[in-house]
């Protein structure tokens, strides 16, 4: 008797376990994109997973996962390689997305794609998760980092600053070492930094994540491996004081003075796979070791 109910305990604890998956997985709303998601070359070794809402958009130049909650990215996978970098320069051209504007318009509840206006009047730049820089092959192709469903809200102080320099790091190793980088990067939401946009209804993360394999240049993601250099950061979104924008309004909206000439400033954010994948809720993978300098 015993033995019988310890079976049924066990097989309601699987059912539960069985049911949570199948709703975690439910929470993929649509793929929108011109790219199969199975197929598409800017994913490392799996499709990052979340619990929260998501609107995939698996495009030729990165895979992003919209919130359209947050009405902005959860992740945003890309892949960099040498003959990605090139002449086309920065369009700034920021946009609507208007593939997932045309979708969410068909939803009952009437939600809207944030558009190129919504961030002004904030203390917050329109911040790349995958940056212009590393899609500069193609003039289209730099046009696509630009949609607005790339953006987070930064301070100037981290997108301009720390972000920025570990993104010109990517590339150089990229360049100059005959690599090749596999990123994911995204928002965190530890702390409640209020909402900006004319409806107060993009919030702005206390945090940004960022995640990059490097891999020899004649490789594949299937070649992502426990001895892959990798590089794990969370940096703080924060003032160049290191104050909360949303303590010091008046200070978020000054400019930078004396930016750090260091840069290599980023590596103080250095930290796990393990803890990116805890303070986001995104699920990456964790084959890989942190930091190596052999990725230098």
């Amino acid at each position: 008797m015993k033995i019988i109910k310890q079976n049924t305990i066990l097989s309601i604890v699987f059912f539960i376990l069985a049911l949570f998956q199948l709703t975690a997985q439910a929470k993929i709303e649509t793929v929108l994109g011109s790219i199969p998601l199975s197929n598409n070359p800017n994913i490392a070794l799996k499709v990052p997973e979340t619990t929260k809402p998501e609107i995939i958009l698996s495009r030729s130049q990165y895979v992003i996962s919209y919130n359209k909650n947050n009405r902005s990215p959860n992740w945003v996978a890309w892949k960099l390689e040498a003959n990605q970098i090139g002449t086309s320069g920065r369009s700034n051209n920021f946009m609507i997305d208007n593939e997932l504007e045309s979708f969410l318009n068909q939803n009952p509840a009437n939600s809207h794609a944030v558009d190129s206006t919504e961030y002004k009047g904030s203390c917050f730049d329109r911040g790349h998760q995958i940056p212009s820089a590393d899609r500069t092959d193609d003039i289209a192709n730099n046009e696509a980092t630009f949609l607005m469903s790339n953006m987070i809200p930064q301070t100037p102080y981290l997108n301009r600053v720390i972000w920025e320099h570990l993104e010109q790091y990517t590339r150089n190793v990229v360049q100059q070492n005959g690599k090749k980088a596999y990123i994911i990067a995204g928002p965190i939401y530890e702390l409640d930094y209020g909402k900006i946009g004319p409806n107060k209804d993009i919030p702005v993360p206390s945090k940004n994540f960022k995640i990059i394999y490097f891999i020899n240049a004649d490789q594949t993601a299937k070649d992502i491996n426990s001895e892959t250099p990798t590089i794990a950061v969370i940096m703080p979104n924060v003032l160049q004081d290191g104050s909360s924008p949303l303590n010091n309004p008046q200070r978020c909206l000054a400019p930078l003075i004396n930016q750090s000439s260091n840069r290599m400033d980023w590596q103080k954010y250095v930290t796990t796979i393990e803890e990116v994948e805890k303070e986001s809720g995104v699920s990456i993978t964790r084959t890989a070791n942190n930091f190596d300098s052999d990725a230098q």
